[in-house]
């Protein structure tokens, strides 16, 4: 649903459902979202964790019933659900969410080819959600399976991403 303006909170009975009590888009929507965007006392934030968003995804979509959830991009939902991202101007979500730290200082020079390409690797974040989707698709026990089935989906992209010297 793509709406400008003010969403009633009825709407969604109230709630947004939050991917993880300690995660950094449910603490962000804590500190900076509801705030700045006039949310706090409108909506509940129903903390929730990684694997019940999906459920409450489904039982969303089964009942043609509006849902609020907060998600992190690129995540496999977006491939799978038909859902819509919230405009966002005053940038309380953030720019990016960028990992630019190695936990060990040795690194670097113990494993400078390993360093390197890591530095240089990138994925799309279309190509990481659809590689999310078809673990997902493939199912609990079967991740094997599914990275499998993407690789063979998308010819070329082992050696692509991680060409052999």
């Amino acid at each position: 649903m793509r709406t400008s303006g003010r969403v009633p909170c009825d709407l969604f009975k109230g709630k947004i459902y939050g991917i993880e009590p300690g995660a950094g888009e449910t603490k962000l929507y804590e500190d900076k979202v509801q705030n700045a965007y006039g949310l706090k006392g409108e909506y509940e934030l129903v903390k929730s964790n990684t694997s019940a968003i999906p459920a409450q995804l489904d039982r969303a979509y089964r009942k043609n019933e509006p849902i609020a959830v907060t998600l992190w991009s690129p995540h496999w939902a977006y491939d799978k659900y038909d859902l819509t991202r919230v405009a966002d101007p005053e940038k309380t979500w953030g720019a990016n969410n960028q990992i630019r730290t190695l936990a060990n200082k040795g690194f670097p020079e113990k494993y400078s080819e390993l360093n390197g390409w890591l530095k240089n690797w990138h994925m799309a974040p279309d190509e990481l959600m659809s590689l999310e989707q078809a673990i997902q698709k493939a199912g609990r026990g079967r991740e094997g399976e599914g990275v499998q089935n993407w690789i063979d989906a998308h010819p070329g992209i082992v050696d692509e991403m991680a060409p052999v010297k």
